[in-house]
């Protein structure tokens, strides 16, 4: 009788918006929106699609830093903790997820690598304490100093998980980032519902 071959994947990594949680940039977008008298747009572009967010999300510049350009840019006087409200208020549950999440670390030691920044990720492990809890490392873009999809921050999950990159699954919702780590080895999986996920994971034996 022959053995079944070994699982190739010995950890999970997991990337946290749009996969363990959902979130909504459009929510802060609109309510600054109103305070400016712009359009929900215009502070995307200003806040997402300039050089502002991914400086702070990599850490070159602080949370105080931040939102002093977000508010001067917009001619806003807002108090720093109200602020602080509006750009956490962002999240909510990904139905399921946390489920998933508990059965998976039973079998497997699983990380978190994720773009964010010091006040959203102090939040959500606040507000999602027990999403996180079963999660042996967290790798984030604020503290390596590189971000999706840069091979900086999948190198630093590749020595945080201390094994081959071919055995560490990576999960993401968006294809370029999972494109960037399978070119640094990771197998690598894009996301697309919870409904999904599951079968996928029965399907590979990692369920």
């Amino acid at each position: 009788m022959t053995s079944p071959a070994p699982r190739p994947i010995t950890a999970i990594t997991f990337d946290l918006g749009n996969v363990l949680i959902r979130v909504d940039h459009f929510r802060f977008c609109r309510r600054l929106a109103a305070l400016a008298h712009v359009s929900p747009q215009e502070v995307y572009a200003q806040v997402f699609e300039s050089s502002l967010e991914p400086g702070y999300d990599t850490g070159r510049i602080t949370s105080r830093e931040f939102y002093e350009r977000v508010t001067a840019h917009f001619g806003v006087a807002l108090p720093y903790s109200r602020f602080r409200d509006l750009w956490c208020d962002l999240f909510d549950p990904m139905e399921g997820m946390a489920e998933l999440v508990q059965h998976l670390a039973s079998s497997f030691p699983l990380f978190l690598l994720s773009n964010t920044n010091s006040l959203h990720f102090d939040y959500i492990k606040e507000r999602f304490a027990a999403l996180l809890q079963p999660f042996r490392a967290f790798i984030l873009s604020y503290e390596v100093g590189s971000r999706k999809p840069e091979p900086a921050i999948y190198q630093s999950l590749i020595r945080q998980a201390g094994r081959p990159p071919e055995k560490i699954l990576f999960i993401d919702d968006k294809v370029s980032f999972v494109e960037a780590a399978r070119i640094q080895g990771l197998t690598a999986w894009q996301f697309r519902s919870p409904q999904e996920l599951q079968p996928e994971l029965t399907r590979q034996g990692l369920w």
